[in-house]
């Protein structure tokens, strides 16, 4: 795969997003759009003012899908590889608090116009579009919701970007729900390691995937593929960045003062890393502002910061 180009000005983020629903302060319901990939390409954007930042998803004509569209354009994402449907709709889910702040969700995704994303795309038309970007992104979600022949189109896809030139970025992020099995989800995870230059695993996943206990165990694992550059995020023990198998800097975990809501501390992470990356920031440099953004990104309610407080905060 060669080795990881600092030289970069473009990036393609796959997946899907939902219309989220959540109570307002009153009891209402107020609405917004996130989803773990989408959420990364907004904090990619927020460092790449001046770079092109482009979504690929699928959506409905309905008067959600084309709001949601409208929001994505109005965060500086470019929409032009999006796929509309008038055969599905977009995905839905609800946050549920209780009184002791713990939340759940309630998802209604299956049937999405971004599950059948590989059933609308015009391959041949995306694959020419795609040698323009210098990295494509995508996330084990971006992969769970598809059907296995759709998750073996989309592979496929991803192979020919990275023969194309495309450096493949890639988030396992697993979810157990997502998936018929453990050896079900192992089977398309190691499929999209075993393309990818950059991955962002985490501990906890692999910890339940492999029975992984620490960042040698994982970076032992990852030895027989060839990614070059391997953000592994330990939880309390911090992240570590390996780059061509040689540690080269940990960051150590410093807690938030204060938790409202962790939704998207991941995604802004994994957005932020890669986005200066792209930039031409040192492992070291990403790294410091991706885990300052979380850090800020867990202290404010929902996926998303204003963007005003977003720059005050991180001092962009």
């Amino acid at each position: 795969m060669g080795e990881f180009s600092l030289v970069m000005q473009s990036l393609l983020v796959i997946g899907e997003c939902m219309m989220e629903l959540s109570s307002a302060e009153n009891g209402d319901l107020q609405r917004s759009f996130a989803g773990d990939t989408y959420n990364s390409a907004i904090y990619a954007k927020r460092c790449l003012t001046n770079s092109k930042v482009s979504f690929l998803s699928a959506i409905g004509v309905d008067a959600y899908s084309q709001k949601m569209k409208a929001t994505w354009q109005a965060e500086g994402i470019d929409t032009s590889l999006l796929v509309e449907t008038d055969q599905a709709e977009i995905g839905i889910y609800a946050i549920h608090t209780d009184d002791s702040g713990e939340r759940s969700f309630s998802y209604w995704r299956k049937g999405s116009a971004a599950s059948k994303m590989m059933q609308y795309l015009d391959v041949d038309k995306l694959l020419a579009a795609a040698k323009e970007y210098q990295m494509v992104y995508f996330s084990g979600i971006s992969l769970a919701i598809l059907s296995d022949e759709d998750k073996g189109k989309f592979i496929d896809c991803i192979e020919a970007m990275s023969k194309q030139g495309c450096k493949i970025a890639f988030d396992p992020n697993y979810r157990p729900r997502l998936w018929d099995s453990l050896d079900h989800a192992l089977l398309w995870l190691e499929k999209a390691y075993s393309l990818s230059d950059l991955i962002l695993p985490g501990l906890e996943d692999h910890e339940v995937m492999f029975g992984h206990e620490d960042h040698q165990q994982m970076a032992k694992y990852f030895e027989q593929y060839a990614t070059n550059e391997l953000v592994i995020k330990c939880g309390s023990q911090g992240t570590f960045v390996y780059v061509e198998n040689e540690l080269v800097v940990h960051q150590p975990f410093k807690p938030a003062p204060i938790q409202v809501d962790s939704t998207a501390a991941g995604d802004s992470f994994a957005g932020t890393y890669i986005g200066k990356r792209i930039e031409g920031s040192t492992p070291e440099q990403a790294l410091t502002l991706a885990a300052h953004v979380a850090g800020q990104v867990v202290q404010h309610k929902g996926a998303i910061l204003d963007a005003e407080l977003y720059k005050k905060l991180c001092l962009l």
